[in-house]
């Protein structure tokens, strides 16, 4: 079985030298390596100086965003398995043998969990924190019975015959769709009727973002997310949508003011920490919160207003 894992990137000369070093270092043979890269950085010379190792560099004459990136590397993919990845992935060395005894035994696709490697940064912190959440709440239990056992994680793979009976992800629009496109992915594998399982004891690694910046973007990036994805794929008006981010963000302000959700929220959050004491902890974590929340609403009505302008030209 041949395994074809299918980077995309853009400006990430401070993650991808660590993921492809890791990524050759796999204790399986029959894999290949492809990074699809729309950088304005050294991330493609960085790419090149691993095509020894059998890495492949596509670099698109237009840069279309991530989805069109994955959709160019699945296409050019020759595995009978395609493995998503973003540039800041670890896998442990013996990924590509554990899932491929799920294929082995008929399934379409693997799900595996994933946790925050850089703990010691708050940012980053917060968002593994959040992921340690989920975990003690059962989410993930629920949801190999619920969706099929079709859920997207990090390291998500999937049969490249089924993907070639679909659509990829969805591009081809104004502006590219920044977050929310691998949820739509995964809906389209479950109405092709993709035997898809959740392996929870196969658990991957990926460096979250630890500087305010970094975390800001994201988080804005997520918040952009929305609009594109209700006007673009879902077809909603844009005064349907207008309304819906007013009100998105009310409940997000209103949950701020009252201070009270907040709190229970990151009171949640600082117990799982290893952080001490916990009450400095949870002001810290209380902080991140709030810089998400505002940068969700900045994210949503940036985005909104880039699609309207794109609409009427």
């Amino acid at each position: 079985m041949l395994f074809s894992i299918v980077i995309p990137t853009y400006n990430e000369e401070s993650d991808i030298e660590e993921t492809l070093s890791n990524l050759i270092s796999i204790e399986y043979p029959h894999k290949e390596i492809i990074v699809v890269d729309d950088s304005t950085d050294k991330t493609p010379c960085i790419v090149q100086n691993f095509s020894s190792h059998g890495v492949r560099l596509i670099r698109p004459a237009v840069r279309r965003g991530r989805c069109e990136a994955r959709n160019l590397g699945i296409e050019s993919a020759v595995g009978d398995v395609v493995v998503i990845l973003n540039a800041d992935v670890l896998l442990p060395s013996n990924f590509l043998k554990q899932i491929a005894r799920h294929y082995d035994d008929g399934f379409d696709s693997v799900t595996v969990l994933s946790e925050v490697k850089n703990m010691s940064d708050l940012y980053s912190r917060y968002v593994g924190l959040h992921y340690f959440r989920k975990l003690s709440r059962g989410v993930f239990e629920e949801r190999k019975t619920t969706l099929n056992g079709i859920f997207w994680s990090e390291g998500f793979s999937v049969r490249k015959s089924l993907l070639d009976q679909g659509s990829l992800f969805p591009s081809g629009f104004p502006i590219p769709i920044e977050a929310g496109e691998d949820v739509r992915f995964v809906d389209e594998l479950r109405t092709l009727g993709c035997k898809g399982i959740i392996d929870d004891s196969i658990v991957i690694q990926h460096i979250a973002p630890s500087s305010f910046r970094e975390f800001w973007s994201v988080r804005k990036g997520r918040g952009a997310g929305t609009p594109q994805v209700r006007i673009y794929i879902d077809g909603w008006s844009y005064h349907k949508l207008f309304v819906f981010l007013v009100m998105k963000s009310l409940v997000r302000l209103m949950k701020v003011l009252t201070i009270i959700p907040g709190i229970i929220y990151v009171a949640e959050l600082a117990k799982l920490s290893s952080k001490k004491p916990k009450i400095i902890e949870g002001m810290k974590l209380y902080w991140c919160w709030i810089v998400e929340q505002t940068a969700f609403s900045i994210g949503e009505f940036k985005s909104f207003f880039r699609v309207l302008t794109a609409g009427r030209k």
